[in-house]
């Protein structure tokens, strides 16, 4: 959960250059489409309620998902 933490602080960091802030979001998209089991429901939770809107819709994604299974 630190890690992701830490990925939250640099998406919302308006001084980190906005390349990187895309980067990371990019993955984080990446990571729950294409390997959702890497993440617990916890943070899947957690993502779903983050500002940025393309992080939020993939995490609705995967918590769809797992109700559904």
């Amino acid at each position: 959960m630190s890690t992701l933490e830490a990925l939250h602080a640099i998406v919302n960091d308006e001084a980190a250059p906005q390349i990187i802030r895309d980067h990371v979001v990019d993955s984080l998209q990446f990571a729950l489409r294409n390997y959702p089991d890497y993440f617990t429901t916890k943070e899947v939770q957690w993502l779903a309620q983050w500002d940025d809107t393309r992080i939020p819709i993939a995490a609705a994604k995967v918590l769809g998902a797992i109700k559904t299974a």
